[in-house]
């Protein structure tokens, strides 16, 4: 009898906790407040008492157990909790406009000013996004940008096309960088080979960190042999380079011997290396004299004697 008493208590336990208001573990509001009927599921009164603003766009408001309780106490829902876990988190119903859709805006803006120099951005607020309504455009409009390329700063206004909405406008600022493109071997060289314009291709360096000596002309490496191994993609320095060897030691050359009256051409060995326009030893075949001689190109040499002297 007893237990049979006991159960019948728990069943109308259960039945009475069965019609009582219980909390939302998470909801999502379209308008501005949050009322009892958003929060609790189950009430047949009050359901449209405003409780709190709704959180802004892209925000979140979390009740917790304590507040909870309040609430069902406020409004008699009956309901209290069953630990100290019980929270509901209020998300407002909207959709982002992230980083990279800003950043692509402020790039479009920036390049039309620049007159098509080119540049790299970065924001100071890498974290930046714009919350909207259900139903706001996504399209951007960017105005009252300022800039200084000395400085290498900017600011500028953000703004949803045809929203009016404060959360629809953002002021931005940041960092930019100009860029100067310059040439680059596409794959490395060794000590000695000659640069044509099929090694060249080229990347886009933040002027401000090119140093002094690095080459930004394709034509002052065309036709320059490395001065030692080189690495592909990397910028390259005056150092780098040096006129390509045209004459080589042991070369069998051609000698033109230049004179107040003559002209004559006589055959030779290269005793250096040599690059156009440099100063090498040779010596002739014929007599064994050693002469120095100006490389003027390949296996060629030019030899300034004294009036009345032969090779």
């Amino acid at each position: 009898m007893k237990k049979f008493f006991i159960a019948i208590v728990m069943t109308v336990f259960t039945l009475n906790g069965a019609h009582a208001a219980t909390p939302r573990a998470e909801i999502e509001v379209e308008g501005s407040v949050v009322t009892v009927g958003d929060v609790f599921e189950g009430v047949t009164h009050d359901a449209g008492y405003v409780l709190a603003p709704a959180p802004a766009y892209g925000k979140t408001l979390t009740l917790g157990s304590y507040d909870l309780k309040r609430i069902s106490d406020a409004f008699n829902l009956g309901w209290y909790p069953q630990d100290g876990f019980a929270q509901t988190v209020i998300r407002r119903s909207g959709h982002s406009i992230d980083r990279y859709a800003i950043e692509a805006a402020l790039q479009k803006k920036i390049a039309a000013a620049l007159s098509g120099r080119k540049f790299e951005m970065r924001l100071d607020d890498r974290s930046i996004a714009m919350h909207l309504p259900e139903g706001a455009g996504t399209a951007l409009e960017v105005s009252n940008l300022r800039y200084d390329l000395a400085r290498g700063d900017f600011t500028a206004l953000v703004a949803a096309r045809d929203s009016s909405l404060p959360a629809a406008r953002r002021e931005v600022s940041g960092r930019l960088y100009p860029l100067t493109s310059v040439p680059v071997l596409k794959a490395g060289l060794r000590q000695g080979d000659v640069i044509s314009q099929d090694d060249l291709d080229y990347v886009d360096i933040r002027t401000a960190e090119l140093g002094a000596n690095i080459i930004s002309d394709p034509s002052k490496l065309v036709g320059m042999a490395s001065r030692r191994s080189l690495q592909p993609l990397k910028p390259l320095a005056a150092s780098d380079i040096v006129l390509p060897v045209v004459v080589r030691k042991g070369d069998i050359v051609t000698m033109v011997l230049e004179s107040a009256t003559i002209s004559l051409t006589a055959q030779g060995r290269a005793l250096e290396h040599g690059a156009e326009g440099e100063t090498v030893k040779v010596s002739n075949t014929s007599s064994g004299q050693t002469l120095e001689a100006v490389v003027t190109g390949p296996r060629t040499v030019r030899v300034r004697a004294p009036d009345n002297a032969g090779i």
